[in-house]
């Protein structure tokens, strides 16, 4: 028997060599194709990178678009945007001998508080086998759009409960070192002012407790260091800040409004060093007004008419404007339509009828709940305001009621005070990020 190669050549009909050509023919062009094709999705993904980043360059802070773009009244064209986007290609674009006709194009727009780039990239692969059976060229093309939103100018508007409640000792350490420590072991560091032998807060300074109030204000302080830090472009927020009063005995007891500490400004080192004034309310003696010293809603309802009309941010003529409300969330206030507590006394959580006016007016309102701890031995708390604070608190719900979609945090003064202001500012501010 001959040999399989040996009978190979010694045909004569031909049909077998030419069914071994095609065979040979077809396992070239799919290795061929294999390589080729894979060469080609290399290259283009090559150039879908370089548009990425052209793209995302192109409206990056401190870009030719952005700084353009943040000036910009109208919707159109932003200038130079699509130039940078291009020469950013480019720059990333790393040339390859199989790759031809390169072609690179950009809009860089802007529409309302967005802007977006996109940039889009035609090129031609010289394929190597495949040319064989007339793919001599593969078309390559890809895209790349990305957004930003316009950086808005913010008013804010800071609102600190540093009524009496406030007094309380920020953490359970410092709650049980106050109950320790007097004769009717009040958790309360009241702060009097005529008897200074009774002074709750004299006596809490001197244990080294920390109340919430001192927490707020330290929080308040480093929030403006953030506020700074956090500008994209000059004077982009103003901050105004307020209290409910520096002492029960000076402030309306049936209304009392907002206390400004200090006025509306863009000069955020300012507003630290006027922050640094925050401190608790003072009360001639325990029981002064019957303890009614937090009324929220004539407060909200004061910061209502102090909160000019809110504009889209877009200008520094038309900021946003955002109430920032930080407290325990328990008012004490002079009602009639309430008879809790005493005559004409509400000890409830609180009312959220003028958060709704306030937001129905288009001003956010970013709320800051400081749990309201439970004070078991406390008279007061056990008589009036345990009920809304377990098993399920009525005080933190009305909280979130009161704050705008996604602008609520809850914190304990022990979990960190300050992280939470600053995580909520965050929030206030986020601009949309990039997206590829």
């Amino acid at each position: 028997m001959l040999p399989l190669f040996a009978r190979f050549r010694a045909s004569t009909s031909g049909a077998t060599a030419i069914i071994v050509a095609f065979g040979i023919l077809a396992v070239i062009i799919l290795v061929g194709g294999a390589i080729d094709f894979g060469r080609a999705v290399q290259l283009r993904s090559n150039l879908q990178d370089s548009a990425d980043v052209a793209s995302v360059g192109a409206i990056a802070v401190n870009s030719v678009a952005y700084k353009a773009g943040i000036q910009m009244m109208g919707n159109g064209t932003i200038s130079g945007g699509a130039a940078q986007a291009i020469s950013i290609f480019n720059s990333n674009y790393q040339p390859a001998a199989e790759l031809s006709g390169v072609s690179p194009s950009a809009t860089v727009s802007k529409s309302g508080s967005v802007m977006t780039a996109k940039v889009t990239v035609t090129a031609s692969y010289k394929s190597y086998l495949l040319g064989m059976i007339g793919l001599g060229t593969i078309p390559l093309n890809v895209s790349s759009t990305s957004s930003s939103t316009v950086p808005p100018f913010i008013d804010f508007y800071l609102l600190l409960d540093n009524s009496p409640s406030m007094g309380v000792g920020a953490t359970t350490a410092d709650i049980n070192t106050m109950v320790a420590n007097t004769p009717d072991k009040c958790a309360f560091a009241c702060h009097e002012d005529d008897k200074p032998g009774a002074d709750y807060y004299a006596k809490a300074k001197s244990l080294g407790v920390t109340t919430r109030i001192d927490v707020v204000r330290q929080a308040t302080q480093k929030l403006m260091t953030t506020a700074e830090a956090t500008e994209t472009i000059a004077n982009q927020y103003r901050v105004a800040i307020y209290h409910f009063g520096v002492s029960a005995n000076s402030i309306d007891q049936k209304n009392p409004g907002a206390y400004k500490v200090s006025d509306l400004t863009s000069n955020l080192s300012k507003s630290a060093s006027d922050a640094s004034a925050i401190d608790l309310m003072t009360i001639p003696y325990q029981g002064y007004n019957s303890d009614r010293q937090t009324n929220f809603d004539t407060v909200l309802k004061d910061m209502n008419n102090e909160i000019k009309t809110p504009g889209d941010g877009m200008s520094a003529s038309s900021p946003q404007k955002v109430l920032f409300f930080v407290s325990d969330g328990a008012t004490d206030s002079y009602d009639c339509a309430y008879s809790n507590g005493n005559t004409c006394r509400r000890i409830t959580p609180l009312d959220t009828t003028t958060c709704k006016v306030l937001k129905n007016r288009g001003v956010r309102i970013a709320v800051l709940y400081t749990t309201y701890l439970p004070l078991p031995t406390n008279s007061f708390y056990n008589s009036w305001m345990a009920k809304y604070v377990t098993p399920t608190s009525q005080i933190a719900a009305q909280m979130q009621a009161c704050a705008s979609d996604g602008l609520y945090f809850e914190v304990s003064p022990s979990q960190g005070i300050p992280a939470a202001m600053n995580a909520l500012f965050q929030r206030v501010v986020s601009v949309v990020r990039i997206n590829s």
